[in-house]
């Protein structure tokens, strides 16, 4: 804070002491801290003021001021631009009455001669110091100082020339402005100072003057940019030196205060003269800035009134142009002439490339002969230069070729001005103008390719004449080099002919233009819609923005835009098509079966994930339009495949679900275990279809998947061997669902269990026994077991055996088969088969009878049987047939008498 009162005070204190009422509300404006700062340092430079006394040098006519002076106090009889404003007086360095404005007529002179007179001072000086260096050792002149402000007045000497230079620019350029407005002024009342009927070339000179003043008027914008900112940066350089020069003096009056030895007090002196003269210089820099950038101003002025002289004139001179038939026959002439003379040329470049192809087979033999000890060098430079002889007359024939070409379109183009101007009733003319707007185009393009190549050919010439230059060439290696560079040569000349050629098809293409647009005027919307297009193609070729050197063109820009729109709006067609289509192949009820294409237009309509879409549409905008490189476009490439993969993924994940998810509603309501089969389906699919795209995706980008896929086959081996029980279950449960053996509510018999089934799971079944409990049979052992389902038969065999007794008549043997039959179709629901006498049984005669019940109802079945029962027990017993039971019988037969110890050993034996 102390310090920004000290600067404080050595600045503005004494222009303030002259303005008592700023002072006091400056002061009162000031914090308290700040004031007693400056308090204590006012008092203490009274003190010393007082008690020192510091001689001012004796050169000091002024004492200079820390600011620069204000603007108002400047002279107002030369412009700012030329006024030099020093806060010292010039005569500190030497330079007493040093002009303040180079416009006074003896003002260059003036400071000429200060400025050469201090310089003699100075090399005076120098050599005086010199001399004193050599006698005597001891001392120790600064020479080093005084060469450097030795240079600082050269450089001003030159840059006061170059003002004066200046200067000179400005007054001409001031006269040519004044006399142009003149002249503009006398055209706009008078009009040009010639007589109608004009001819059609002063038309074209005056078009072409314009259009070269147009490019000199962007061209002094140029200037303009580039002199403000020069302009800038020598104010920038004033800042410092006067900052320096500040510097400099306050070092020397502190050590003038201190009482420092003299040398060290002459060296600062020094110090500060050369920041004086760099002050100088940079202000007079700063004013020659100033000059430029008014002589960017005149000439940009100068240019702008060009223009306007030449469209006045371009105005009067269109008004009564003419082309005649003989100036047309003429110009035809002067064409056919060029034409002659470049077929002549043709003919000798075609005798030239013939004798060069000869040369080339020549020297290519002889340098496949050498020994190689040779001079191989001058032999593979021949070779070269043979080549380049060659290579130069084909490029040579095509350039004339090409200017040929031009030559007769612009033959055909003067053959249409004329007929423009005197039938244009017979033109298309809204053809012709766009015909000229593409031929225009067209042939600017060539021309800039024309200079790029004339631009590497120059190249070449450039190396070429740099190895010309080395001196340790050999004499047959110089001639080779010399021969190259006159093949190329002739390439560069041949090649200017085309380019002039060019430029007059150009130029004759830009000179019709506006006479085809003022016939024309009165198709207002035909022209109005060519210079639509004119401007809508400016404005699709024009840049937009350059990012890594790389343009980024409208057009580029919108038919990426373009594109991606399309692709969006497509896709949402696509999806928006197959959501109709789905409503109209809509089935009635969700139990009844949909077709293929129903689940393909369902997965599109509804699982198209939005981020592959917007993918798909920015890889088609980048790869349409151009914008991306090569490697953007691969890796846009790359996204697309994995988002495509990925894609098919969620559409075949979408047409399984949809497919199982319907055909588990039309099977739950007949069968409510379906409900589990399908999900485990459902999960083992969903793993199988994103491995399939992950593999496929692993294939596209060739990965090695041989690996993975043996390590997925022995982990699967491995997880399989480890879960083979749950597995083995579960694959079964698949099987049930699948192949449907029996349905929840059958009742059916698994090895020694009989019993309804409840429920079918993933792993187990669980069946109602007829006891009453519940019983868990897991899935694998069941299938493993014959199954017997009571539920699915139709209709019931019944076979059944009845017996009589051996003393049964024949003829009631014979009658009971149809006892038998009438028994049992007397009963509902049944279907009689047949009945026999099977067989003699040991204690009965066996008969077998056979009829269906036409109902899987077991309770049905017990009761048919029941009422045949009873049916054949009633015939039997009317028909007095008696039942067999088992029996046994005891036949006792007498024989002969015998003994009586016989008899009692028989009955003890009994």
């Amino acid at each position: 804070m102390i310090r920004q009162a000290r600067v404080a005070m050595d600045g503005p204190i004494p222009r303030l002491a002259t303005e008592p009422i700023v002072f006091v509300v400056m002061i009162y404006s000031l914090p308290p801290r700040v004031l007693l700062a400056c308090l204590v340092l006012l008092l203490s430079g009274m003190i010393q003021a007082q008690t020192q006394s510091v001689p001012e040098p004796a050169a000091e006519v002024a004492p200079e001021a820390d600011s620069t002076p204000d603007p108002s106090d400047r002279n107002q009889d030369a412009p700012d631009s030329d006024r030099f404003d020093a806060a010292f007086d010039p005569a500190l360095v030497g330079l007493p009455e040093f002009p303040s404005s180079l416009a006074a007529p003896d003002a260059v002179s003036k400071a000429l001669d200060l400025i050469d007179a201090r310089i003699t001072e100075k090399t005076a000086a120098i050599e005086a110091a010199t001399a004193e260096a050599m006698l005597d050792t001891s001392a120790d002149p600064d020479a080093d100082a005084l060469e450097r402000q030795r240079k600082r007045l050269l450089e001003l000497r030159r840059v006061v020339q170059r003002r004066a230079g200046l200067t000179e620019r400005l007054t001409e350029a001031e006269r040519e402005l004044a006399d142009r407005e003149t002249r503009l002024a006398a055209m706009q009342t008078g009009g040009i100072a010639l007589e109608p009927p004009f001819q059609v070339s002063l038309l074209d000179q005056a078009r072409a003057e314009l259009t070269l003043n147009q490019s000199l008027a962007a061209v002094a914008e140029t200037r303009i940019a580039t002199a403000e900112q020069r302009l800038a940066e020598a104010e920038n350089a004033l800042t410092t030196a006067v900052r320096e020069r500040r510097a400099a003096r306050d070092r020397l009056t502190q050590a003038e205060t201190e009482n420092v030895q003299l040398p060290e007090r002459e060296g600062l002196s020094d110090a500060l003269e050369e920041a004086r003269l760099n002050e100088i210089l940079a202000r007079q820099q700063r004013m020659a800035a100033e000059q430029v950038r008014e002589s960017a101003r005149l000439e940009q002025r100068l240019a702008e009134l060009a223009q306007a002289v030449l469209a006045q004139r371009i105005e009067a001179l269109q008004t009564r142009v003419e082309l005649s038939r003989e100036a047309l026959q003429a110009r035809l002439e002067e064409l056919d002439s060029t034409k002659d003379r470049m077929r002549a040329q043709i003919e000798t470049l075609q005798h030239q490339g013939d004798q060069a192809e000869a040369d080339l087979y020549r020297a290519r033999q002889r340098l496949a002969a050498s020994d190689r000890t040779a001079d191989q060098a001058a032999l593979e430079e021949w070779v070269l230069a043979h080549q380049a002889e060659q290579s130069a007359a084909r490029t040579s024939l095509d350039s004339l070729n090409a200017a040929l070409a031009n030559l007769e379109q612009m033959r055909r183009l003067w053959e249409q001005r004329y007929q423009l101007m005197h039938d244009a009733e017979t033109l298309d003319l809204a053809g012709v103008l766009r015909q000229n707007i593409l031929d225009t185009a067209a042939a600017i393009r060539e021309k800039e390719a024309i200079e790029s190549r004339l631009n590497s050919l120059r190249s070449i010439q450039l190396a070429q004449e740099r190895r010309l230059l080395e001196a340790d060439l050999s004499a047959s290696l110089r001639e080779a080099l010399e021969t190259r560079g006159a093949a190329h040569a002739l390439a560069e000349r041949h090649g200017r002919e085309l380019l002039q050629t060019q430029e007059a098809l150009i130029a004759l293409l830009q000179g019709m233009r506006p006479q085809i647009e003022s016939v024309v005027e009165q198709q207002s919307w035909s022209l109005q819609w060519l210079h639509a297009q004119e401007t809508l193609s400016e404005w699709w070729e024009a840049e937009w923005l350059v990012i890594d050197d790389q343009s980024i063109r409208m057009r580029e820009l919108i038919t990426a835009l373009a594109m991606f729109m399309v692709v969006l709006l497509i896709v949402s067609l696509i999806r928006l098509g197959a959501r109709r289509a789905l409503n109209r192949r809509k089935a009635p009820s969700a139990t009844e079966p949909a077709g293929d294409l129903r689940l393909v237009l369902s997965a599109v309509a509804g699982n198209t994930s939005q981020i592959f879409v917007l993918i798909a549409a920015f890889y088609v905008a980048m790869r349409v339009s151009g914008l991306a490189g090569p490697t953007v476009v691969a890796w846009l490439w790359n996204l697309l495949i994995v988002a495509f993969y990925i894609q098919l993924g969620l559409w075949a994940n979408a047409a399984m679900a949809d497919y199982f998810i319907r055909k588990r509603t039309r099977k739950e309501r007949r069968d409510p275990s379906t409900v589990t089969g399908y999900g485990v389906m459902m999960v083992f699919f969903r793993v199988g279809i994103w491995l399939t795209v992950l593999v496929s995706l692993m294939a596209y980008f060739q990965y090695p998947i041989a690996g993975l896929l043996g390590a997925l086959g022995v982990g699967s081996v491995a997880v399989g061997f480890a879960l083979n029980s749950i597995l083995s279950d579960v694959f079964s449960s698949m099987a049930i669902v699948l192949d449907k053996p029996f349905r929840v509510g059958d009742f059916v018999k698994a090895g020694d269990t009989v019993g309804v089934i409840e429920y079918t799971g993933i792993k187990t079944t669980r069946i109602r026994s007829l006891s009453g409990e519940q019983v868990v049979l897991s899935n694998s052992d069941l299938l493993s077991s014959r199954i017997h389902n009571f539920k699915q038969f139709r209709e019931r065999r019944i076979v059944f055996r009845i017996g009589v007794v051996y003393q049964t008549p024949r003829a009631l043997l014979e009658q009971i088969p149809h006892m038998l039959r009438d028994a049992i179709e007397g009963q509902p629901q049944t279907r009689f088969d047949r009945a026999h006498f099977a067989e003699y049984g040991d204690f009965a005669l066996l008969f077998e009878a056979v009829y269906y019940v036409l109902s899987p109802d077991y309770g049905l079945y017990m009761d048919i049987q029941q009422g045949v029962n009873l049916g054949i027990h009633q015939r039997f017993e009317e028909a007095g047939i008696s039942f067999a039971y088992p029996t046994q019988e005891l036949i006792l037969r007498r024989g002969p008498s015998i003994s009586p110890a016989v008899g009692a050993a028989g009955q003890a034996m009994i």
